[in-house]
């Protein structure tokens, strides 16, 4: 059974297709001959072989012009360099505006490719085609993409929305369970921000995640509605959208202090505890509550230990580089309970006093282990 959610954005012509279910990504011969003549699939060279060629040879044969371009996989990799070299190769083969380029690859590839679409000829359209469950029901949806600097995480990129985006649940039966779990966080984050029955349908589930595939497809398009919807009263992140950063001000920053040994989910969901701590000592959440977060979180089987304790004052920094910063001073999203989360004046995030910022670094050195 295929699903279909419509994403319309507000003052804005872009208005796209997420198409959910199995087989739906060797389908997409029309749609693409009806918006390009060039298709370009980017993908990591470990997808490019399990996935890529497939397409590629599938969408051949039904006449398109489609060449596969791969680069070395891993978040190090996520570069301005990176983007450079893709650029080049698609320039030396004749790629113009009338090509359209193929995301197929986790979070990582609908980054960089997202990125690679919205510059190259001053923008062509882009297909998303996740294979990780975190970038299903984050990446792929909303229209950022971004690279990775030296001082921090997606902080040079574009917001180009895509052109559709399909999302094939068979590539879900060869993902780890780690990668489950990295896509799962995100899931509970949509819950803690935005629906408390999404929150409670993840918790009745818990570790059975993944063993029947009706849920899985339920859970997902869910999961997706609440970002599309949320993306669709703020494209540009001037509110509502900041919402979906929750736990990553915390979470980007020990990726990057990490050296990105900390996977996205595992940092995330450290920083979702760490934030809805923030705002139980704000006396703004209960207690309760961040308990039933932290017992979902550990349901994911991730590892929610620091990789080692970092130094207070570079947590703090790495932080000021946040998107929501104001001043170099870290602005938070805050929740007053689950599902419920707080407008504060539309802006949808506050600042922290640097006292508390230090309170809640030391929480992490010696709570998160």
């Amino acid at each position: 059974m295929t699903q279909s959610i419509g994403c319309h954005i507000a003052h804005d012509s872009s208005s796209y297709e997420i198409e959910i279910g199995m087989g739906v990504w060797t389908c997409q011969a029309l749609f693409l001959s009806n918006i390009a003549s060039n298709i370009a699939i980017i993908a990591d060279e470990t997808t490019g072989l399990l996935f890529g060629k497939k397409l590629q040879k599938q969408l051949l044969s039904s006449g398109l012009n489609v060449q596969l371009f791969t680069f070395p996989p891993g978040e190090v990799n996520k570069t301005r360099k990176t983007k450079e070299i893709l650029e080049d190769q698609l320039l030396d083969q004749g790629f113009g505006r009338d090509s359209c380029i193929v995301a197929l690859g986790g979070g990582i590839t609908i980054d960089l490719a997202g990125f690679v679409a919205a510059t190259y000829c001053r923008g062509i359209p882009i297909v998303m085609m996740p294979t990780s469950l975190l970038a299903m029901v984050d990446a792929s949806i909303g229209g950022k993409s971004g690279v990775n600097v030296s001082q921090g995480k997606n902080l040079v990129g574009a917001i180009h929305q895509p052109s559709k985006v399909v999302i094939e649940l068979s590539f879900l039966q060869t993902l780890p369970q780690k990668e489950l779990a990295n896509g799962i966080v995100e899931m509970i984050k949509h819950g803690v921000i935005a629906s408390y029955d999404h929150f409670a349908q993840l918790e009745k589930f818990g570790p059975n995640f993944g063993k029947d595939a009706a849920t899985v497809s339920s859970l997902i398009a869910q999961s997706c509605l609440i970002k599309k919807e949320i993306i669709e009263a703020d494209e540009k992140e001037s509110g509502k959208r900041r919402l979906l950063n929750f736990g990553h001000t915390v979470g980007h920053a020990l990726e990057l202090l990490s050296g990105y040994s900390l996977s996205h989910g595992e940092a995330v969901a450290i920083g979702m505890l760490a934030e809805s701590h923030l705002a139980v000592q704000r006396q703004l959440l209960a207690p309760a509550a961040l308990d039933r977060i932290k017992n979902l979180l550990n349901l994911c089987g991730l590892n929610l230990q620091l990789p080692q304790r970092f130094d207070v004052d570079r947590i703090i920094e790495a932080m000021s580089f946040d998107k929501k910063s104001l001043k170099k001073n870290p602005r938070f999203s805050m929740v007053e309970a689950i599902g419920s989360p707080l407008p504060l004046d539309g802006a949808y995030c506050t600042v922290v006093e640097r006292e508390q910022l230090v309170q809640l670094c030391n929480w992490l050195k010696m709570s998160i282990r």
